[in-house]
């Protein structure tokens, strides 16, 4: 079925995987209520809890009475983010586009009406849209300085090389024609970023939809350098643990072995002259993505989701 001008009404299912964050999946679960209606379309909400114990359940239990959409339940307790994905694909069945967030996000009322008016416009299998950052506490002036929770922007309709889980439709025939599923890198996280390249190499489009935005709490416990820099070091972890999985040549490893420690010595190098400790964190992240490249490509991991931050 194409995205334009279908024959029947579209069937999107938003999904949520969640574990441990009761108050961020009830706030969620508000934000969809209050969804403004799509077009020729029937929408349901499936959230998927990763929770062994199963502490979603009462949260979505209680407001299922009165809910404006279908909302379904579904427990995968197996541990990990891409059993949970791929649980909600699952649950979600035949659908003409699945969207997912996350359970620490909220969307805007147009958020949901606007990622399938881009996708129906354009075609594209994938369509991504806008994260922005809302501080539970006031955040330091180093961290505004320095924007490190700032994701980049695009015009709506710019084409991209990836996309991320926490705002994204993605069109229905890459999981039923494709059968395209999240697959288990480890430690090396980065499930995500593995899915859309793959979805990239089979010749399918990722676009942008500026105004379907999304805000996502950043809680006290990541707002350290400590947390900053290790996550940089998983970005270049996942990078290279993609190409290792989609099989790249000899002479892509290389290329990438060259271009992790070229950027690990040049933020490095520049270090001293950093002058505010913005700056100085901004050069450490450097470091720390360009000794990811380098050591994703040997099959080092770092998980840095064992710990759940936020509530």
């Amino acid at each position: 079925m194409s995205a334009a001008g279908p024959q029947h009404p579209l069937r999107l299912a938003v999904c949520a995987c969640t574990r441990s964050r009761p108050v961020g999946l009830a706030r969620l679960l508000d934000a969809l209520g209050g969804l403004e209606p799509v077009p020729a379309a029937d929408v349901f909400v499936t959230i998927v809890d990763n929770d062994p114990a199963g502490s979603g359940r009462d949260v979505v239990e209680a407001r299922r009475a009165g809910f404006p959409l279908p909302l379904r339940y579904a427990h995968e307790p197996a541990p990990g983010i891409p059993a949970a994905r791929n649980a909600a694909i699952a649950a979600a069945g035949d659908v003409d586009a699945l969207v997912f967030v996350d359970d620490d996000e909220w969307p805007e009322p147009h958020w949901l009406r606007r990622l399938v008016e881009v996708w129906r416009a354009t075609g594209a299998s994938v369509v991504t849209g806008t994260v922005e950052p809302w501080f539970a506490a006031p955040p330091p002036a180093w961290v505004l300085e320095g924007g490190f929770f700032e994701r980049p922007r695009y015009p709506t309709g710019t084409e991209l090389e990836y996309a991320r889980t926490s705002n994204v439709l993605v069109d229905g025939r890459l999981l039923t024609q494709e059968g395209l599923r999240f697959e288990h890198t480890g430690s090396q996280g980065g499930e995500d970023t593995h899915f859309f390249r793959a979805a990239r190499l089979r010749g399918h489009r990722i676009v942008w939809a500026d105004d379907a935005v999304v805000h996502e709490e950043v809680p006290a416990s990541r707002i350290s350098v400590r947390w900053l820099l290790a996550r940089h070091y998983r970005y270049g972890l996942t990078r290279s643990a993609s190409l290792r999985m989609l099989g790249g040549s000899p002479l892509r490893y290389a290329r990438r072995a060259a271009n992790g420690a070229l950027t690990a010595v040049s933020g490095l190098l520049a270090l001293p002259l950093a002058r505010t400790r913005a700056r100085r964190v901004q050069r450490g992240q450097r470091v720390a993505v360009g000794v990811g490249l380098v050591a994703g490509l040997f099959g080092a991991g770092y998980d840095d989701y064992r710990v759940v931050h936020g509530g």
